[in-house]
């Protein structure tokens, strides 16, 4: 999902593997740029190619791919979208066995794209990273209160990031004042849009480019009006693992007492779980019994879209 460290997971391995490829790392951006005009960008730039007049975007691209330098090639492709219209276009042939290809996204992708999925950092890995952004003593201080902030972000590593540096910019806060004002700030639907969960773009040294919401809003905006609302839906229930059978059941209730007449649909409902569950947004925890949970600030995300929305009390009811 958003902000678990894809993109810091590439650039660590890049740095740690450089030497493994003599012919260059291609960094391409997949979701702001077109991937093949990156291509030629870099092959002019870093490896002085010139590139024949006249020719289709595809066929400069490959013309690029022939005449690159010897050696192994790493090719990042970061925050991949759509694969098959984006991507796949401007790849090398597979007879270029030498050129590797990273993808990050947040889509589950099937073979023979080998899929590594991300998951949350361990309370200790948690705790290690807010004290290398806020420093040892202000943790140990407040040990309790870090490790209580750590767990109420669900580990999530840009929760943690974001926060660290708010705390680091605001020294005379306290993290106890700032659990609470976030705890605060959820029973409104407004934690997600909290200044402490925001990227402050002016003197910004993280390698995340987005603020919490910023970055689930990327996916949001991939969904269809179905999977929004089962989104919105799913966040109404309790902070704890989520029935299927439930979340059915609220739907029905929903439809029923709607204004609007909506007809309850349980295959509708089945595709729309089934794409918060390729954007991770959604995660299955028991497959046979058909329980799912969301993290905590993908929660408090779906919970600020309702907001100017009238409350779904008979849901809330049923969930809690």
């Amino acid at each position: 999902m958003g902000g678990v460290g894809k993109t810091e997971l590439a650039i660590q391995y890049t740095q740690q593997y450089k030497s493994s490829y003599e012919g260059g790392i291609c960094w391409l951006f997949a979701r702001e740029f077109n991937v093949g005009t990156q291509v030629i960008g870099f092959a002019q730039s870093q490896l002085n190619l010139k590139i024949p007049e006249g020719l289709e975007l595809y066929d400069q691209v490959a013309f690029c791919w022939r005449n690159w330098c010897e050696g192994d090639v790493l090719l990042v492709l970061d925050d991949v979208v759509n694969y098959r219209r984006d991507i796949e276009p401007y790849l090398p042939s597979a007879a270029f066995t030498r050129f590797k290809i990273v993808m990050t996204t947040r889509q589950k992708f099937s073979p023979p794209v080998q899929s590594l999925s991300l998951d949350v950092l361990s309370p200790e890995q948690s705790l290690e990273l807010l004290t290398v952004l806020i420093g040892k003593e202000r943790v140990q201080q407040d040990f309790e209160i870090a490790n209580t902030l750590c767990h109420w972000l669900e580990y999530l590593p840009l929760g943690i990031e974001l926060v660290g540096r708010y705390l680091l910019e605001r020294k005379e806060l306290s993290l106890f004042t700032l659990l609470f004002r976030l705890q605060e700030k959820a029973l409104e639907r407004q934690a997600i849009r909290y200044a402490a969960l925001k990227l402050n773009e002016e003197n910004s040294t993280s390698t995340g480019r987005r603020g919490a919401e910023a970055a689930f809003e990327l996916s949001w905006v991939e969904l269809d009006n179905n999977s929004q609302h089962l989104g919105k839906l799913l966040s109404v229930f309790a902070s704890a693992p989520i029935p299927w059978y439930l979340a059915e059941s609220a739907e029905r209730n929903y439809c029923e007492n709607s204004n609007g007449g909506n007809k309850f649909d349980v295959e509708e409902m089945e595709e729309a779980r089934a794409k918060l569950l390729r954007f991770h947004l959604l995660q299955l925890l028991q497959q046979q019994e058909q329980i799912y949970r969301l993290h905590s600030l993908i929660r408090e995300f779906f919970r600020s879209k309702l907001e100017g929305e009238p409350d779904v009390t008979t849901s809330d009811s049923k969930a809690n």
